[in-house]
């Protein structure tokens, strides 16, 4: 987009979002508000539903959240649009199991002509299913446009796994049992501590003119007039502790126009020719070559969104002592409400808006849009920084509980690995269960949790990390700069009271004696098999059968993949062991509060579950003089194994983990997860099936 260009009508969207039985919602982010109808289609081409309302209920279509058509007014070109439609025949749900199509009409009746732009191949319109029971939904994470893009062998993939998605669509337009019904985005959809100057360049002008006015930051900052330097420096001073080169996203503006970059680039943002090349910007070239096709997953699937740490910061709320280094800075802290008000607008708002009411909206609109009001900064500062609903359900069958494990933490000490969630957030996980139908709470139901990072990580890197982490206190540099956060360790089992306290919530509290978790985060891909065994009194020990799959990431190969795929392996079972909080033990118990005495009263099982490629990976030369010798030696190592236990580990179609960039397809039988398929590669010839047999 250069200086001159007028903003488009519709600046990203349409994107489908939360569809359930009774209810279906398209979001859309306009430069003006726009009036829209939204008609829902069965195959034939029948009206089975639409967004306009009963003469009775036409006076609370803009006063209510949650009414058929919902606005929110966040700058002079920025205007975000929910619109529901419900089905026509009152009582009755929607069609289900069979394939529906929807249209958006203007306040004339009018078709709006960029529908045409989201249609699959040889479709008439954009289309979903809403399944009775569920059977496969997709889901990635960690999305940098510049990031780097190769898999174990550093073949280039060039498309946006996101644009992968797709083409399977595309293939499976009517094959409903290979076509997934749900798409999940489990943190990190953007970069926001990580943005190239040439990019923050266009991104700065860009927010002036959907915001119409530069919001400056309580220290004064006018970010539209501060140079790369100076930006670094305010970074340091508003206590952010990425170390990152490149630029960081502040101003509400600023977020909203990269939002509008990952979701289609309808906002036009190009790079120049290659006169000025990098590996990042010919990645990120690849990366806008490829937004149409994303534009055309984001119609045709119902998606879901959860922040990690990358939408707001790198290490956000990793311990106490970040957390109060940042709030202790006034600009600090309105720059993590900035980057929560642009999730809450481009991300947070689909996935349940009943759970957002005028209030919340007028708060962050009276700021947007008045900023030199005190006391509305004032209140968008602390409703952004205290709201804690931003977890939500679907009654999906099985149900499925996606998590916000970042703002619910109990932090312990100022640097220790915290709890990723406290009690409160495990009593409204609580809540939410007894809402659920009742044939969704049996002991039967294998529920589906989405929790960021994995719940039952690799526990190699895990424990490399831990073990860095103990040595970085002996050695008395952990200052809560340098670890955790400068090791990332924000395990589940880092915290091992928290981890035993969201497992026995599953368990105890809710009764489940199977689950499956679904995470990103890691940069790395893998399932795993998991038996957590739990006494909480002497004569009360239960098991709770897990199952986790892990994609990770959509665009963003760490450069040490090569070795990770080349030296680990995650089939051995791992067992840990841990102790339970105070509170939920026997007296006696309690009374001998030594962990030696305890070491029983939780214990962990994981073994890994091997991925079969399509093709076999091919000999790669060493880049350095010890890769040889480790390979030679680990190859003894599997051998040695395979001896002991019969496992293959030297196949070379099997990898126990992979780098490379994916977007996964989980498939359901009966309501229990059966296989998970990467998908990978240009043409999909990099995939990789992890098939689920305990």
């Amino acid at each position: 987009m250069d200086d001159n260009q007028t903003l488009p009508l519709i600046l990203a969207g349409p994107i489908l979002r939360r569809v359930t039985a009774d209810s279906v919602t398209v979001w859309l982010a306009t430069s003006r508000r726009l009036d829209v109808t939204l008609r829902i289609y069965d195959l034939a081409g029948e009206q089975v539903g639409s967004s306009v309302m009963p003469d009775s209920m036409t006076q609370q279509r803009d006063t209510w959240v949650g009414s058929l058509q919902s606005h929110a007014n966040l700058g002079t070109q920025l205007h975000v649009t929910l619109i529901e439609a419900r089905p026509d025949r009152t009582g009755d749900p929607f069609p289900q199991d069979v394939l529906l199509r929807y249209n958006l009409f203007d306040a004339q009746e009018n078709p709006l002509p960029e529908i045409t732009d989201v249609c699959l191949d040889g479709e008439p319109l954009p289309g979903f299913y809403i399944p009775q029971h569920l059977q496969m939904f997709a889901y990635g994470s960690c999305r940098k446009p510049h990031g780097p893009s190769f898999d174990d062998q550093e073949k280039t993939q060039h498309q946006d796994s996101l644009a992968l998605l797709a083409g399977h669509l595309s293939d499976n337009v009517q094959n409903l049992a290979n076509r997934p019904s749900h798409l999940f985005l489990v943190g990190d959809q953007i970069y926001a501590d990580e943005v190239p100057e040439i990019v923050m360049d266009s991104l700065k002008k860009i927010a002036v003119t959907l915001v119409g006015h530069d919001i400056p930051l309580p220290c004064g900052a006018i970010l539209s007039n501060i140079d790369s330097t100076q930006r670094t420096a305010l970074k340091a001073e508003c206590g952010l502790t990425s170390n990152c080169p490149d630029m960081h996203l502040m101003g509400f503006g600023e977020f909203a126009a990269m939002y509008l970059l990952v979701m289609g680039n309808r906002i036009g943002f190009s790079l120049p020719e290659k006169t000025v090349t990098s590996p990042a910007l010919d990645s990120l070239r690849d990366f806008l070559a490829s937004q149409a096709q994303v534009r055309k997953t984001l119609a045709n699937i119902p998606t879901y969104m959860m922040f990690d740490d990358h939408d707001v910061t790198d290490d956000w709320n990793i311990n106490r002592s970040w957390y109060n280094q940042v709030h202790s800075s006034v600009s600090g802290s309105r720059i993590v409400s900035n980057a929560l008000a642009a999730f809450w607008a481009f991300q947070s708002w689909g996935n349940e808006p009943a759970q957002f009411n005028q209030e919340f909206i007028d708060t962050l609109q009276n700021h947007l849009i008045v900023p030199e009001n005190s006391e509305y900064a004032k209140h968008y500062d602390f409703t952004l920084r205290k709201f804690h609903q931003w977890s939500f359900v679907l009654p999906t069958t099985p149900p499925i509980f996606v998590l916000d494990c970042r703002t619910q933490r109990d932090f312990g000490s100022f640097n220790s690995p915290p709890k990723l969630l406290d009690h409160y957030a495990l009593d409204s996980l609580h809540e939410t269960w007894f809402k659920l139908p009742a044939e969704q709470k049996q002991d039967t139901v294998t529920p589906i949790f989405i929790t960021g990072t994995p719940v039952f990580g690799f526990s190699v890197i895990e424990g490399v990390q831990q073990l860095a982490y103990r040595v970085g206190f002996l050695l008395g540099i952990a200052n809560g700069k340098l670890a955790p956060s400068r090791l990332d360790i924000e395990s589940w089992i880092a915290n091992r009271q928290g981890f035993s306290m969201f497992l026995n919530a599953i368990l105890y509290r809710m009764g489940y004696k199977k689950a499956t978790f679904i995470a990103g985060d890691v940069h790395y891909s893998f399932a795993n098999h998991a038996t957590y065994t739990s006494q909480i009194a002497p004569d009360d020990v239960q098991t709770l059968e897990c199952l986790q799959l892990t994609s990770s990431a959509l665009r963003n190969t760490p450069e040490a993949g090569r070795a990770l795929e080349t030296f680990l392996a995650n089939d051995i079972t791992k067992v840990r062991r841990g102790h339970s909080k105070p509170e939920t033990l026997a007296w006696w118990y309690r009374l001998f509060f030594w962990r030696f005495l305890k070491k029983d009263i939780w214990k962990l099982e994981v073994v890994g579950i091997p991925g079969k490629a399509v093709q076999p990976r091919p000999t790669i030369e060493p880049k350095t003089w010890w890769e040889p010798l480790a390979a030679k030696t680990l190859q003894k190592l599997w051998h040695w194994l395979e001896q002991k236990d019969g496992k293959s580990r030297t196949d070379p179609n099997t990898y126990w983990i992979t780098c490379r960039p994916n977007v996964g397809l989980v498939y359901l039988e009966q309501g229990h997860v059966v296989k998970q398929v990467l998908l990978s590669g240009d043409d999909r010839e990099g995939n990789l099936t992890y098939t689920v047999t305990k």
